[in-house]
Parts: structure tokens; sequence; C-alpha cells
């Protein structure tokens, strides 16, 4: 909260200095996201200043994982993987907002100039393939994780609010992979970038979810036996509780 009312405070001088112009200034109504039991999801306000007779897109992006898309074929009646590519670089979390008044053409030409947007995304498979074969598989890539929730086909939406002002809301599914984001605020002027503001974001578990995470990372072979222990505790369980019956 404190964060959020000195941004705002930042925001207003800027404002009440007519005599110069406005410059780019954005924050985010909170820099960590934590993930602890229970967790459905979150929404993050982004806000800030800029000049209201340009355009303004916001991009929020990460953390680069490596994904594998596997193809399913019927063979002999039975739906096997016939084959699968690894793509590096992949961001866990992909979502694009721009201002009301933006014209899709003109997003879409900002975009493939700048070099945002899931288009122009460079998800590289692993291996040497054909350009064709790879475009393939990228798309089966992107359809997944539209459907995870994780990356947005349809841009949000960024409102010019008392002039200069704007504001923007990011949603976060339950599924959001944990590590370090980064939020880029693009100020447009008709056809080039005028300036870039960079914020960064950390997504984590607290709690219980935490300690468990890294048990498992730091010690990888004494958490699968410990899991085979529980697994096994829990099926002979119940094969006691129904066995009386």
């Amino acid at each position: 909260m404190t964060r959020l009312l000195l941004a705002l405070c930042a925001v207003c001088t800027l404002i009440a200095a007519p005599a110069q112009a406005t410059e780019l200034v954005a924050d985010l109504s909170q820099h960590e996201i934590n993930i602890s039991t229970g967790f459905s999801g979150a929404e993050l306000l982004l806000f800030g200043a800029a000049d209201p007779t340009g355009d303004v897109i916001v991009v929020v992006s990460g953390p680069d994982e490596r994904a594998v898309v596997r193809k399913k074929e019927r063979v002999s009646g039975i739906w096997i993987n016939t084959e699968s590519v690894a793509f590096t670089a992949v961001p866990g979390f992909y979502h694009v907002s721009a201002t009301d008044h933006l014209s899709a053409e003109k997003l879409s030409q900002v975009l493939a100039d700048v070099g945002v947007g899931l288009r122009y995304q460079n998800m590289s498979p692993a291996i040497d393939m054909l350009p064709e074969r790879a475009a393939e598989f990228k798309k089966a890539l992107l359809r997944r994780k539209e459907a995870q929730g994780l990356y947005s086909a349809q841009t949000g939406k960024i409102e010019f609010v008392g002039g200069t002002l704007f504001r923007t809301k990011v949603e976060f599914p339950a599924t959001v992979p944990t590590g370090e984001y980064r939020v880029d605020v693009y100020e447009i002027d008709g056809d080039w970038v005028k300036s870039v503001a960079t914020i960064p974001l950390t997504v984590g578990k607290v709690g219980l979810e935490e300690a468990i995470y890294r048990f498992a990372q730091d010690r990888p072979a004494l958490y699968g036996l410990f899991a085979i222990a529980v697994a096994a505790l829990s099926g002979y369980g119940a094969g006691m509780l129904f066995g009386r019956r």
C-alpha cells in the first residue's frame, strides 16, 4: 500500500507540471505475487502517466523455460506420441495490453517493429528442423498455453483516465509459474517508440508450498522416497478402512 501511494504521488507530481511534457512513469500495485495453499490466481493493477496524444502498450512476460510439444497419432487403434520437439526460451506467461483507440492494424505494425507479441516470440526448437515443421509445433505450443490461461489471444485494454493517467489490470491464473517476470511499458508516438519503462515482478511460493518446493528441489532423491512412502501409507490406510467394511 505504501508503494502504491508513493507511485500515485509521483504520477500526480508529473500531472501538476503543465509547462513540461508528461514523461512516461508506471508502476504496479504490488511487485510480488505470493503463492500459498488455496491460491486461485491474482490480479494486479498497472498504472502510470504518459502523453495522452500517443499510445501505450504493456507486455508482461516470464519466466523463460523449456517446453516440449508432443504429436500424437493413431497407430493400430491406439493414440501414441510419435514425435516431440523441445523449445527453448519459452515464456511461462505472456500478456499484452494496449490503449483502447489503438487500431488492430497499427497495433500489429508496432508489435512487429518492436518485436513483441506472440507472433514474434523467438521460440526456437532445440534441434534443427524445417521452418514449416517448427512453425507447426510452435502453433501447437501457443494453443496449449492459451488453453492453460497462461497466454492471452486477446489484447487487454489500457484506459486513459483524467487526461494523462492510464491504467490496466493483468490477471494471473492459479497455474502461473514461479520465477522472475518483467513488465515492459512502451510509449508510442506515431509509429515509433518514444520511451520504455521496465518494472520487475516476482512470483514465488510461501509457507508450506515453499517448504515442499524447496525440499523437492534441494533433495530430489529424498523427496521421491518420501512421496513413495506417503503413497504407500495412503494405500495401506485405504485398504484397512475399506477392508473393515
